[in-house]
């Protein structure tokens, strides 16, 4: 049985207990939070028995094995170094920190500890995800060609004011375009060698509206995010002999197969609900092996997306 303990108690952890409460060989057994009170309720809330006032004290308890981080991004980094000098496993919410030279610092830290470390791209263990890549790998559509991505919606500045807050790490790019960035290389098995970016800024100073063009070993692909645009939110991925259409592309169950007549050959629709379930069961069998990373979500993965993140956003740094 892997002992989690939550970091941060808000929504996201909602999910993430309920993914846990599916899962055997799993458990939540204690929450922190900078607030007390805040700590309190959510636990009594969601029927956790222990709960802590500090990082610390939740950090301290033996009887956590491993820690789920759902703070903001700004605090990643920190929290990750925490519970990994404090022994404990990692699974932390993406982005996973805020540049190369963090993202580097603790997958390293993580090696050297002999300790589990992963961001939660549970985009990558989603069935129709696994359905997709079976398909280009099988050669469904022929040599892969193009991929584009796009995901975006008009966020509320009350309900969602981290995406605003330079402070907490708010911006598109470490929230939304962190699912195409990850999801896309992985489904063609290939890495991005080249990138180009344009990111117009929002009235706070974040990045809000991105479109990249990605150079891939053998494909291009572009991808495009936002917190106040409205975007399909839908993959394709063409090639010589077809396309692949994944609606939703960061949740949901299907995956559509086409012919380069524009018919649909084959469709796949299958997965639970709470995608969150997949990457809980990877992060136990990880675990259980003795594993610090996971080959669906290993930390080159973590790594490469840093170094382009962070080349793409230095252009609001230079403005």
């Amino acid at each position: 049985m892997v002992s989690f303990g939550i970091i941060g108690a808000g929504d996201i952890a909602q999910k993430f207990m309920d993914a846990v409460r599916q899962t055997e060989g799993a458990d939540v057994i204690a929450v922190a939070s900078k607030s007390a009170k805040r700590a309190e309720d959510w636990a009594l809330k969601e029927g956790v028995p222990t709960f802590y006032g500090s990082y610390d004290a939740l950090l301290a308890d033996p009887r956590v094995h491993a820690v789920y981080i759902a703070t903001t991004t700004n605090a990643h980094y920190e929290n990750i170094l925490q519970c990994l000098h404090a022994g404990k496993h990692v699974l932390c919410e993406k982005s996973l920190v805020r540049s190369y030279d963090e993202a580097k610092e603790v997958c390293q830290l993580a090696e050297q500890q002999s300790l589990f470390l992963m961001e939660a791209m549970w985009t990558r263990f989603l069935p129709k995800t696994k359905q997709a890549k079976d398909w280009i790998r099988s050669g469904r559509i022929g040599k892969v060609q193009l991929m584009q991505a796009s995901i975006g919606w008009k966020a509320d500045p009350v309900y969602n004011k981290r995406l605003f807050d330079p402070a907490l790490g708010g911006g598109s790019l470490y929230d939304l375009g962190i699912y195409p960035l990850e999801l896309l290389p992985y489904l063609v098995d290939q890495n991005i060698e080249d990138m180009h970016a344009f990111v117009v800024p929002h009235a706070t100073g974040v990045d809000d509206l991105v479109s990249m063009n990605l150079k891939l070993s053998h494909c291009l692909a572009n991808l495009q995010c936002s917190f106040t645009t409205k975007l399909p939110e839908d993959a394709y991925i063409y090639g010589e002999e077809g396309y692949i259409r994944l609606p939703k592309l960061h949740y949901g169950t299907k995956a559509l197969l086409y012919n380069s007549a524009d018919e649909i050959v084959e469709s796949f629709d299958g997965g639970e609900e709470n995608g969150f379930c997949y990457e809980v069961r990877e992060t136990i069998r990880c675990i259980e092996n003795g594993l610090t990373e996971s080959p669906i979500c290993p930390h080159s993965m973590t790594l490469d997306a840093a170094k382009w993140t962070s080349q793409a956003l230095q252009q609001l740094s230079e403005k």
